[in-house]
């Protein structure tokens, strides 16, 4: 019964290391395993039962495979929300924002300000739409499509990994596209004043023209970027249904 627990509760713990919102530093640790374990005194009930594993080993490699499927469908989830992130940060680059940084505390790193703004509102979005409960919901599910010590299926999951990574890219491009092609235009425009009147300072006219046209472009785009991350949450759910039912 313990090592059934412990099985349990490895695939909670791959999915809070894989998991937006779960894994963020700024949350005690303490509440974490906490949380985790009461999620797992929870599903442990309803867990389809299976053999103990005999020997140490083939327990280390079963805990293994749990943290793998958790960690999966935690990363489902973490690409989604990058992908807005790193919207945010071609956005930066174009408006000249590159080196305003701010720190994330979930990377552990400085991001460009106008990817943290990103970040920060689908992650409040995918609060409110009960995204975290979706996949602790998908985790429960997993337990029948994987039942415990059997392991992830490697190419369901560098499938299911592989269309995420595609898929954050091409959600990326599409909402940094309105800012960007905008930014694009204005620095052409710039570039042809230069060569029109070069008697002109350019660069004390260029920059703040790009500064004050990026940052209303950027005000005019944000409810695109939430409709943008409300059908990227819709692709997010079929995924995760796919991972989970096989």
């Amino acid at each position: 019964m313990w090592i059934l627990a412990a099985l349990v509760l490895a695939r909670i713990t791959g999915l809070f290391i894989g998991a937006p919102i779960f894994s963020r530093s700024n949350v005690p640790s303490r509440f974490r395993v906490l949380l985790a374990l009461w999620i797992a005194a929870a599903l442990l009930p309803v867990v389809p039962k299976v053999a103990v594993p005999a020997d140490a080993y083939a327990v280390s490699a079963a805990m293994v495979g749990e943290i793998g499927i958790g960690l999966a469908i935690g990363l489902l989830a973490r690409l989604v929300l990058t992908a807005f992130q790193l919207a945010g940060a071609v956005v930066a680059f174009q408006m000249g924002f590159a080196l305003a940084d701010s720190f994330d505390p979930e990377a552990q790193a400085s991001t460009p300000v106008i990817a943290s703004l990103h970040l920060g509102m689908v992650t409040l979005i995918f609060l409110i739409l009960d995204g975290h409960h979706m996949l602790i919901r998908a985790l429960a599910a997993s337990f029948e499509t994987f039942p415990l010590g059997s392991g992830l299926d490697s190419e369901l999951l560098v499938q299911s990994v592989m269309a995420g990574s595609s898929q954050m890219f091409s959600t990326g491009a599409q909402v940094a596209a309105p800012v960007a092609g905008l930014m694009l235009l204005l620095n052409a425009m710039v570039g042809f004043l230069n060569r029109v009147t070069p008697q002109l300072s350019i660069f004390n006219i260029g920059f703040p023209m790009t500064v004050m046209g990026g940052l209303l472009a950027l005000w005019a785009a944000l409810p695109r970027v939430a409709g943008f991350f409300l059908h990227a949450y819709e692709d997010l759910q079929l995924q995760l249904v796919g991972l989970t039912q096989g």
